[in-house]
């Protein structure tokens, strides 16, 4: 189980990669992607999906996945607040990874190194430093009980909000319900043909959440609301 500061880290380090170098993982670094694959809480007392990497990818060093026949909402949510955590751990590992959606191919999480070139790292450094800005300030994502809001609380939300989303969306909203509940809300209404990147977003959220949660406190726990809001408690 990760500290509150290494996931202060991770999420700080997380950028989505764009371009990756084109090369072979050696032995010791399969071995750091599949303990990391390996490091995962569930969602509750769920068993974990069965994630594999597999070398065999136009880009980067290989792909994570899992193997899933059910791809209801509450599916998806479970496969990005698992996913979440990989991709957390492989960042504090060193490894540059990128959520990626293809046609008719459930989402995967590209694994490799970023591409040597002065204009990548100008681009990589320039989303770090920026990040803060391209995402919605508190109060436009927060309501509910906010006088209960103190600075444990204020870490746990700042993890979900500073989480990625697909288009840059953050289709979230934060809702203190009281002094350890907060609940987390994904869009009501959305196109069918968005569903699974949505759903996932929504997991992605809830790991950063539950990970800042659960490092301050043994206690945190996730449960489903309804099919797109999820209560926790810590």
């Amino acid at each position: 189980m990760l500290s509150k500061q290494e996931i202060k880290k991770a999420i700080g380090l997380r950028v989505t990669q764009r371009k990756f170098q084109e090369r072979q993982l050696s032995p010791e670094q399969k071995k750091e992607v599949n303990d990391a694959l390996r490091d995962i809480v569930p969602i509750n007392s769920e068993s974990v999906l069965h994630w594999y990497f597999s070398p065999e990818f136009p880009s980067g060093s290989g792909i994570v996945l899992a193997k899933m026949s059910d791809f209801s909402t509450p599916s998806l949510v479970k496969y990005g607040f698992e996913g979440e955590q990989i991709v957390l751990n492989l960042t504090l590992k060193g490894f540059s990874t990128s959520w990626a959606r293809l046609p008719n191919y459930l989402s995967m999480i590209v694994v490799g190194f970023a591409a040597d070139g002065s204009g990548d790292i100008v681009e990589r450094a320039s989303r770090f430093l920026y990040r803060e800005a391209n995402r919605k300030p508190l109060k436009e994502v927060v309501y509910g009980k906010e006088d209960y809001i103190d600075e444990k609380m204020k870490d746990i939300i700042d993890a979900g909000r500073m989480a990625p989303s697909s288009f840059n969306r953050q289709p979230w909203k934060f809702e203190v319900l009281g002094e350890n509940e907060i609940a987390i809300h994904g869009w009501k209404k959305i196109p069918l043909i968005y569903e699974e990147v949505i759903a996932i977003d929504l997991g992605v959220v809830l790991s950063h959440m539950y990970l800042m949660a659960n490092a301050m406190s043994d206690r945190a726990r996730v449960e489903a609301i309804s099919q797109r809001s999820y209560l926790l408690t810590f």
